[in-house]
């Protein structure tokens, strides 16, 4: 009888496209000025093509650090190469289902900015689920849902994870970059806090920032925002910033304030501090201590000269 997954994963796989440039602001000066002049060349733009997406990245990341991940995904016959081949030798399985990858432009300097085209994400709903998958994802310890964003259907896979599963599976959630679709995340933030969508939410300092904003939560500094906000949903949050990362489930918090450097790329990084955090958590990681480990996972991301997420002896021995 084969193990279960420990972590069960879906449902976006992009190609990345990643362009690199001192200062995102100039790069847009340059293109208007080139458009201008009435269009033509921009030399000189270092350019990278990666397999991405939200799930890919975190599925990758999860397996990296020994957790048996299963990842469902899409993808066309074009890429699906790119997508199965960083998972062999690891404890991971791939379930492709037959739709066009997403396609993503992301240009990184001080911040990065995506261009993206959801292809087979912008409407991944549990009807693309079979029988297989459903048994598969009952046995997982953990099962994710991420880039909501992206999925038109992301409200409806998450009622029906919770709805076929069960309460007592724990359902972890990144919408990941809201902000095109604040009617809809509006809605998805009231069945949050009607219960039984998801029990586990992770975002980063502009996301929580949003969320606070929409909900009309006020707190004092992101300590007191990531409590305020996980009280408010009932859920388990975490806030994963440049300068810190804190969690609570809204009575009970921590923090652990990151040491900042200059980084190789920032496409990816949340996606190995949540495998990392999910990491902790199954192997029952106090919250200090989760976040310690998922800040140094992230650290050896950004700053590794190949957008590989790092093995778990690399993680342990920067931790000393």
């Amino acid at each position: 009888m084969r193990r279960p997954f420990e972590v069960a994963v879906m449902h976006d796989f992009f190609v990345d496209r990643l362009v690199g440039v001192k200062r995102v602001s100039a790069l847009t000066r340059t293109v208007a000025t080139k458009a201008a002049l009435g269009g033509g060349g921009v030399h000189g733009v270092p350019q990278q093509d990666v397999r991405g997406g939200n799930a890919v990245n975190l599925a990758h990341a999860l397996a990296r650090l020994g957790l048996r991940t299963l990842l469902i995904t899409h993808s066309d016959p074009s890429h699906e190469r790119l997508l199965r081949d960083p998972f062999e030798g690891l404890d991971a399985e791939v379930r492709a289902k037959p739709g066009r990858a997403g396609l993503t432009v992301a240009v990184e300097g001080e911040v990065n900015v995506m261009l993206g085209d959801a292809g087979g994400a912008g409407d991944f709903g549990p009807e693309r689920l079979d029988g297989e998958d459903w048994r598969a994802l009952r046995g997982a310890r953990v099962v994710c849902s991420v880039n909501w964003a992206a999925n038109r259907k992301g409200t409806e896979l998450l009622a029906s994870l919770k709805r076929r599963l069960g309460e007592s599976k724990t359902v972890f959630l990144d919408p990941a970059d809201f902000r095109d679709r604040l009617g809809d995340y509006r809605a998805l933030l009231a069945r949050l806090e009607a219960g039984g969508m998801a029990d586990w939410v992770s975002l980063n300092e502009h996301e929580a920032a949003g969320t606070a904003r929409l909900l009309g939560a006020e707190a004092k500094g992101p300590e007191g925002l990531c409590r305020a906000l996980a009280k408010e949903l009932g859920v388990s949050l975490d806030v994963h910033t440049e300068t810190g990362s804190f969690t609570s489930d809204g009575s009970e918090e921590a923090s652990f304030k990151n040491r900042t450097v200059a980084p190789r790329r920032l496409t990816g990084a949340g996606d190995v501090w949540n495998a990392a955090s999910i990491y902790g958590r199954l192997r029952g990681m106090g919250g200090a201590e989760r976040l310690r480990f998922a800040h140094a996972a992230a650290l050896l991301y950004i700053r590794a000269p190949e957008p590989l997420p790092p093995a778990l002896d690399d993680v342990l021995g920067s931790l000393g």
